[in-house]
């Protein structure tokens, strides 16, 4: 009974490629695992449809339900990652905590990015308001990474006990040693007097036209200084290259897709600073990361970056191209402006809310299917001792 309640499907990404959503679950189950756990997880990557040991595959929309609903009938609690950017990532959290309630297992979310994203917040009464108060009333707990988030879902009307404020990123996570780099990456960062560097998707969400604009501009008057971007998953590379030299910056960016995330520190760790487009992520974990390390950052103010953050006005190029001057010229003073950054091991604070909520509920859900049976044996005993009053009670 001890293995059966210490058991959970984990629904999100699994590297590669890596992104904060990867790291955060590869280093909860390792946590998970250490307690006794097992944990099982449903990978959504880029790479889910690959059949590997380390996770359960989702060849289709019909293959995730039903390998879902095994999961739960065979006793898992189930643990699954959303944001306010994708109707597809809203349709599979909604089917995963609903199945988890309908089987009487612990359902817990946990939403990813920041306080403004497309799909949510959204003005009240609207399909999107009423879609997400719908989603966020299954789960038993909501884990998000600040308190600005946890603000905009406390307006959907959820008791706010039930919303977790924990960041994605981790004490452990900047404990690395520096990876041995790609020749070719070697002689890109030999070749130029620095190196800004940033972590960019092929997705609306980076801005790619206003930072392509910005290098463009910025490179007049330093073209000795370049560009790292890395973070483009396998499919999105083409479109990124093709991109890239449509906007005229080809030569002044190298461009990597996903790497390890001991290498992603020492590419960081190597640049003059981390330049960061989104508004819609909130309190990045990259971010938290690269102010842990004293490397700069240059980023959209999205009313929730932390101290020490260079920020610009979100649409403003000329302000991210006076930062980037800025630290070409005065990096040492930059850099003496990053307050200490402490970040706490937010996996293990996690893992024990998971585990704690998990196992009073699935010692609940136990002590009720018993009290249900007892209930059920009485009843019959009834039946037999009193037929009338039960042919009575059922006729009323």
């Amino acid at each position: 009974m001890v293995l059966r309640m210490k058991r959970i499907l984990e629904i999100g990404n699994w590297p590669p490629p890596v992104c904060s959503w990867s790291m955060s679950l590869v280093g909860l189950r390792k946590e998970l695992e250490a307690r006794g756990w097992e944990c099982r997880v449903m990978n959504l990557n880029e790479n889910r449809r690959v059949l590997h040991p380390d996770y359960i595959d989702v060849q289709s929309g019909w293959d995730y339900v039903r390998k879902l609903m095994r999961c739960v009938r065979e006793g898992c609690a189930v643990h699954v990652r959303v944001n306010g950017e994708a109707v597809k990532g809203y349709l599979v959290a909604f089917l995963a905590l609903l199945a988890a309630r309908l089987g009487r297992r612990p359902a817990l979310l946990t939403y990813g990015g920041g306080h403004q994203q497309t799909y949510f917040p959204a003005p009240r009464f609207s399909f999107r308001h009423l879609a997400f108060s719908l989603l966020f009333r299954l789960p038993a707990r909501i884990y998000c990474n600040s308190d600005a988030v946890k603000h905009v879902l406390l307006r959907t009307g959820i008791h706010s006990e039930r919303v977790l404020t924990i960041p994605h990123t981790s004490r452990e996570y900047v404990d690395f040693s520096p990876s041995p780099l790609p020749q070719a990456v070697e002689e890109f960062f030999a070749e130029h007097d620095g190196v800004f560097f940033s972590y960019v998707c092929f997705r609306k969400e980076f801005e790619l036209r206003f930072l392509a604009d910005a290098i463009r501009r910025f490179r007049a008057g330093s073209p000795r200084v370049a560009f790292l971007f890395v973070g483009a998953w396998k499919r999105e590379l083409p479109h990124m290259t093709k991109f890239l030299r449509a906007e005229g910056v080809e030569d002044a960016v190298y461009l990597m897709g996903s790497v390890p995330h001991a290498m992603f520190l020492t590419l960081l760790s190597r640049s003059l600073a981390y330049i960061r487009t989104p508004v819609t992520d909130g309190v990045c974990s990259s971010v938290l990361e690269s102010l842990q390390l004293k490397v700069p950052v240059l980023a959209a103010d999205n009313g929730t970056r932390p101290q020490g953050t260079g920020l610009w006005q979100p649409g403003h190029v000329e302000g991210l191209i006076r930062l980037m001057i800025d630290v070409l010229q005065r990096r040492a003073e930059f850099v003496a402006r990053i307050p200490d950054v402490f970040l706490e091991n937010n996996t293990e604070k996690l893992a024990n809310d998971i585990e704690t909520l998990c196992l009073i509920g699935q010692k609940i859900a136990s002590q009720s299917g018993t009290l249900s049976n007892e209930r059920t044996q009485q009843d019959e005993h009834a039946d037999v001792t009193c037929p009338q009053a039960a042919r009575t009670f059922v006729e009323q």
